[in-house]
């Protein structure tokens, strides 16, 4: 893992600077799930800032269930399964059904706007940063397997920055169910384009506050996404992202 581009300045506290970049790195699966990260003492030498300001990141990263840390272990990266211990409850059905993708697509329009207005009202700055990160990094020009990566990333920061872990795990729940959408064969130039710009609504909106205008985006993202799966349906068309 190469960690130089870690703790770039930033209108963000260094610790909130810290914690928004690692989770970055975790998000988009540079950082997998069981991997150990550095000592702190290490990190701290490494960027030249104090074992107080990782131990903050750390702890923010901690709390946000996307690291494990125990003594004579280390820190340990965490899988979105690992995240909640609700997982073998009411959810876990969820993973054992076998559902058709336009029932997911339904679901997605029921469960991610009404996430997106909450996540309006609840976003601090370290995640507005975090996802306006992941935004800018769906507009550039990057691999059909990458955008994939930054698109699942992009929405599961969505409900992750709800505060709520029932969100969150929901949203992973479904995330796993639409991946075959996001494969490469399904994927179109014109169709990750039309994604990043409802990308872009959906962040400003959520940066801004404005909860009404966050939920109308993300409904309209996910509408415009289940047509586009069902014209493809009918025409044998590759599938949107």
């Amino acid at each position: 893992m190469d960690w130089n581009d870690i703790g770039r300045a930033t209108t963000l506290s260094l610790p909130d600077r810290l914690s928004v970049d690692i989770e970055r790195l975790i998000l988009d699966g540079k950082l997998a799930p069981g991997e150990r990260l550095p000592p702190e003492r290490e990190l701290a030498d490494h960027f030249g800032v104090s074992r107080v300001s990782i131990r903050e990141a750390l702890r923010e990263l901690e709390n946000r269930g996307l690291i494990d840390r125990r003594p004579g272990r280390g820190t340990i990266v965490l899988g979105p399964g690992e995240r909640a211990d609700v997982a073998d409850g009411a959810l876990g059905g969820l993973a054992a059904l076998r559902p058709e993708l336009h029932d997911i697509m339904e679901l997605r329009a029921i469960v991610e706007p009404p996430i997106a207005r909450i996540t309006a009202t609840r976003a601090t700055d370290r995640d507005v940063a975090q996802l306006r990160e992941l935004v800018e990094a769906m507009e550039v020009d990057v691999t059909k397997e990458r955008y994939a990566e930054l698109d699942r990333a992009f929405h599961q920061a969505i409900a992750q920055y709800a505060h709520n872990p029932l969100l969150e795990l929901i949203n992973e729940q479904i995330a796993q169910r639409i991946a075959p959408s996001r494969a490469s064969r399904y994927q179109t130039r014109a169709r990750r384009q039309a994604s990043s710009i409802a990308h872009r609504r959906i962040f400003e909106a959520i940066a801004a506050g404005d909860a009404a205008l966050a939920e109308d985006e993300a409904r309209a993202h996910v509408l415009d996404i289940s047509n586009q799966i069902a014209h493809a349906a009918t025409t044998q068309e590759e599938l949107p992202v």
